[in-house]
């Protein structure tokens, strides 16, 4: 479309390409005209687009249209849509409810690009992984064997072995009531030959993980032309990571890492399955049990060895490659598991009343490496060696645990005060170095949780994952105990009915450290609700965020756009509220694996016994110890309901909103939208398709059939999260080495959050020295205005954690080379900020006139996810502006929040203030 004037100069041909952000604006919003004017995009006679995502235009110009509207909807990629029949819905429903099940494994991904970490062209995928890689990888591993644990305690525990009991007459059987009758054939078998049918359940389990995992595979993998740009050039040295030309090419499941998580899992059935079958059989089972477990350590050190690259080498010989290795160790294990089998089956029945013990024991060793490693990440950012770190943590784990559980009593007091000194002396020598490596990184400010960002997002993993584990279990179990109870009508009083548990009647027992988490669960939920009411009432109840100013238009609903201010700045204290809970799940996970380490101790020390004890001088007696269980027991198994109750509830509602609910909302974007390296059965990340399909888009529009176009140009103007699509795209041009494209496209973004989220949980990604743009503190908890006085000051800038004390750039105040990928002493493209990319010139955001503007960001003080790019001060910059806080086309006089930016004057004018003097 023509931007001249009569008279002028030959028009520029301008594609103004939009981007929707987390609400998934369907295309005929975003092109603003009815939907049966709306159509795919082609070039020549290619569409651009399919059914998950494309780019769509007005059928018709619109009135006052200056430049080719184009629409990039991506929002299918991340949904799951069949339909709106009652069958599509149940499908979707159970999709959803399928990704909450990965939700921990996107938490371990998330940590694992919070690291520091930087590019290396040695390196397959272009990026050494960095300090924590490892790490993070071993416990997705550990993820892994949880799930695999929890279902083993339902599989081999709970069904097996106590739902299956001998009566001591031939041909009569004891068998859980509230198991349904097909479980009925089960009861002529001996207990080794139930745990061997029911051994390929936890396998099972992780098999629909990974194949959860390869349909969504499928809906985001690069498309072959954009997979094979991007591989066919390389890493620059010092390239920022978003500069990576493989960063976003997609890599299958099937990977060799994914094959090494299913090995283990196999191992730890057969573990599981040997140390039980150990007192029966004196020979095969310890040789089997001892096999397992030492495959099951080399499988590790192969996950971690694995760790040193993002991805696995493409082209490699056959005795290098890791496939091959992989499926090995995947042979090995399924030749171990056929052995444990024929074990079990051929065990005599001697014992079916014995406890399956090694199943009570395995969730609380995975639960405590979890909280090891979740610790460990909170200090990898500093600079602090990973195994350095966890093996001093470890040391004053285990003497913590061995103190606590009391093996230590028959050696006297001086033993436990030993074991009692290793722990202060493991928590200082953990402590002590992180805290003197923070204080030499200039830039901790301008990271998210001082730094601890990896072990935050570990932790919520954990929370999730024990969430999933103790829901599995304990739901599991309550329903096979409802059989205990007796319920008769009351004769006398038909109102009532009796309900009894008869004397000597079996109870089902279910491992205590699901009991603990789950309680863990209900006081994070009771303490994290009282802290918002507290901060609601006292905090947020009459205050004023008074800058910036309301603008005199809009004065007449000042009342109401002061509420909404409230309301949303509220809501922006996710970071300091998920600090705050992380020191809460780190001291109530402890603790309760204290107790739970003392009450599987109880059989040979006495700490469980003085427990008891001291609650009894509490609660009066034995009696009210019990009524004190019980009472725990339902605030626990009322938590796990509501929880699960809260899961359910989320998956229908979003099944319910055909075309733009997400399995889990807000949260799935800010996880999906990374490349899957944490874990192999975690989201798949559609950006791997959504930001090659950007640039390419831009590729064709600026240079149509290979040819340069000098006449063309590119607005791209992106909301919230497609923000941090377009700023990718923008690096992944550079990234491929079309620097003078780069110079043909303008940036106008509005809703993002670029800059107090993305850039503070992600520095090497999104942080101040890529932007270019000053850093900024974390949000305030108490303050009525989270963000007053948190700007950092963004000429202080120097290197960015991970990239080398050696390297100084000012990333506000550097000049942009002229041409950066072949001018003579200038710095790569790839190591150019996202500023240095678009050609603004050094400091030209307080510059005074105001300069010809290229990218411009468009804000609320009312949206609850969308924040300034420069400064949150009231003082005007030249890349921040403030669109107006009512909805531009609402009837009723609605507060505007996140969405509708595309109607406001506001947008109107920067687009066309980016427009002139191109």
């Amino acid at each position: 479309m023509s931007t001249a004037p009569i008279g002028s100069a030959p028009a520029l041909e301008v594609l103004e390409l939009r981007v929707h952000g987390v609400r998934n604006t369907p295309p005929q919003e975003m092109l603003g005209t009815p939907v049966d004017n709306v159509e795919l995009a082609h070039d020549g006679v290619i569409p651009l687009g399919d059914n998950l995502a494309g780019f769509y235009t007005p059928k018709t110009s619109l009135p006052g249209q200056k430049t080719r509207l184009e629409a990039y909807s991506w929002g299918n990629l991340d949904r799951f849509s069949k339909g709106n029949t009652l069958l599509g819905k149940i499908g979707r429903v159970l999709y959803n409810l399928g990704w909450f099940l990965i939700a921990p494994f996107g938490f371990a991904n998330a940590a694992y690009w919070a690291r520091a970490f930087r590019p290396d062209p040695s390196r397959e995928g272009g990026l050494r992984t960095g300090s924590g890689g490892a790490m993070v990888r071993l416990f997705g591993l550990l993820l892994t064997l949880l799930l695999v644990a929890a279902v083993s305690t339902v599989a081999f525990d709970l069904v097996a072995v106590q739902c299956f009991q001998p009566t001591g007459t031939p041909g009569t059987w004891k068998v859980c009531s509230a198991l349904p009758s097909q479980f009925d054939g089960l009861r002529d078998l001996t207990r080794g030959q139930r745990l061997a049918a029911l051994s390929l359940a936890p396998i099972l389990a992780v098999v629909l993980v990974a194949l959860l995992g390869l349909v969504s595979d499928v809906r985001f993998r690069t498309r072959a032309g954009d997979a094979a740009r991007a591989l066919a050039n390389p890493t620059q040295e010092d390239a920022f990571a978003l500069a990576v030309p493989s960063l976003w090419v997609r890599r299958r499941i099937n990977s060799p890492t994914g094959m090494l998580h299913l090995a283990a899992s196999i191992h730890l059935v057969v573990i599981l399955l040997m140390a039980d079958a150990w007192p029966r059989d004196g020979a095969s089972a310890p040789a089997l049990l001892c096999v397992a477990g030492v495959q099951l350590v080399v499988v590790a050190g192969v996950v971690a060895a694995w760790a040193r690259s993002v991805h696995p080498p493409i082209v490699s010989d056959f005795w290098s490659s890791r496939y091959l290795w992989a499926g090995l160790l995947v042979a090995a294990a399924l030749l171990t598991y056929l052995a444990c089998v024929v074990t079990e089956v051929q065990l005599p029945n001697e014992t079916p009343r014995a406890p399956f013990t090694s199943g009570q024991l395995t969730p609380t060793i995975i639960l405590v490496c979890l909280t090891i490693l979740a610790t460990v990440g909170c200090v990898v950012r500093s600079g602090y060696n990973e195994w350095i770190a966890t093996s001093v943590l470890t040391v004053g784990v285990a003497a913590l645990v061995v103190a606590v559980g009391g093996w230590l009593d028959p050696l006297g007091w001086a033993a436990n005060a030993a074991a009692l000194a290793v722990v202060v002396l493991s928590g200082l020598g953990f402590v002590v170095p992180f805290v003197v490596l923070r204080r030499r990184d200039p830039h901790r400010r301008e990271h998210a949780w001082h730094g601890a960002g990896p072990g935050v997002f570990m932790y919520l993993a954990l929370v999730v994952a024990a969430f999933l584990a103790s829901a599995v279990a304990l739901g599991i179990g309550s329903y096979l105990r409802a059989g205990r109870l007796q319920s008769t009508p009351d004769r006398s009083d038909p109102l009532f009915r009796d309900l009894t548990i008869p004397a000597g009647a079996h109870d089902i027992a279910v491992p205590t450290a699901f009991w603990a988490f789950g309680g863990v669960l209900a006081l994070i939920v009771v303490f994290v609700a009282g802290l918002l009411c507290v901060l609601a009432w006292f905090g947020m109840r009459k205050a004023v965020i008074a800058s910036p100013p309301v603008d005199p238009s809009e004065a007449v609903f000042a009342r109401e756009i002061d509420a909404v201010r409230r309301s949303s700045a509220f809501m922006q204290r996710a970071e300091p509220l998920l600090h705050t809970l992380s020191w809460v799940v780190g001291v109530t996970v402890t603790v309760s694996l204290a107790f739970t380490v003392m009450r599987q101790a109880q059989g040979v020390t006495g700490r469980w016994a003085w427990v008891q004890s001291v609650l009894a001088g509490w609660f009066g007696g034995p009696a009210g110890v019990a009524g004190f269980f019980a009472i725990a027991q339902w605030v626990v198994l009322t938590s796990v309901v509501l929880g699960a109750l809260a899961v359910l509830t989320a998956a229908v509602t979003n099944a319910a909103t055909l075309g733009r609910g997400r399995p889990l909302g807000l949260l799935w974007d800010l996880m999906a939208w990374l490349p899957r390296a944490a874990h192999p059965f975690g989201p798949a990340c559609f950006s791997e398709r959504a930001v090659p399909e950007l640039a390419d888009r831009m590729i064709r529009w600026l240079e149509p059939d290979g040819i340069p176009a000098p006449r063309r140009r590119v607005l791209l103007a992106t909301h919230s999260l497609g923000t941090v699509l377009g700023v990718a795209a923008l690096f992944h041009l550079a990234a491929l080495g079309r620097m003078d494209l780069l110079r043909k496209v303008r940036l106008l973004t509005f809703g993002m959050q670029l800059r107090p989220y993305f850039g503070r949980f992600f520095p090497e990604l999104f942080g101040p020295e890529v932007l270019g743009t000053p850093g900024v503190a974390g949000p305030s908890f108490w303050s009525a205005d989270p963000w007053a006085g948190k700007d950092l000051d963004g000429q202080a800038l120097g290197t960015a954690s991970g990239r080398g004390p050696g390297r100084k750039l000012r990333a506000v105040a550097k000049p942009a080379p002229a041409a950066a990928n072949d001018g003579a002493g200038s710095p790569p493209a790839a190591s150019v900020p996202l500023t240095g990319l678009l050609d603004i010139p050094a400091g030209a955001f307080s510059l005074v006139p105001r300069p010809q503007p290229v990218w411009i960001n468009l804000w609320r003080r009312t949206d609850y996810l969308g924040f300034p790019g420069y400064s949150y001060s009231a003082e005007p910059n030249n890349l921040d502006r403030l669109a107006l806080e009512m909805e531009p086309d609402s009837y009723m006089a609605r507060v505007a929040t996140h969405g509708n930016y595309l109607p406001t004057l506001a947008y109107l004018q920067a687009r066309d203030d980016l427009l002139v003097g191109w």
